[in-house]
């Protein structure tokens, strides 16, 4: 189950990066996107409900198999920084700067599963 779940993770944590690179030209492009869920704070959320949770199981299932600190810094961290950009940065600053959070939280997730699941597979 742990595989399938930092599979699911790498996954969510990709949608998150395409959908704050492609949305701009995308609404660009096809201005009635524009009243969709996708443009909207929602789509964040959404994605969180479903990250936080398959992360944390994900990595206490991994725990069993192995101690690697760093695989729990950069989930941790991953997820506070797409809560941060989810919460605050999308009400509080610049459109760069919650999409430059997201982008990174994502990526940190996703590193940090990529790695949890090398180190289970060992």
């Amino acid at each position: 189950m742990q595989p399938i779940l930092d599979r699911c993770s790498v996954v969510i944590s990709a949608v998150c990066v395409v959908h704050c690179i492609a949305l701009p030209p995308l609404l660009i492009l096809f201005p009635l996107l524009g009243g969709t869920v996708l443009t909207d704070e929602l789509f964040h959320v959404m994605l969180l409900w479903i990250i936080i949770p398959t992360s944390v199981i994900a990595i206490a299932m991994a725990r069993r198999h192995h101690p690697d600190s760093l695989v729990l810094v950069l989930v941790g961290t991953g997820i506070m920084v797409l809560v941060v950009g989810a919460f605050w940065a999308h009400d509080h600053a610049a459109a760069w700067v919650d999409t430059t959070l997201s982008i990174i939280g994502s990526g940190l997730l996703a590193l940090g599963h990529i790695q949890n699941f090398r180190l289970c597979r060992h």
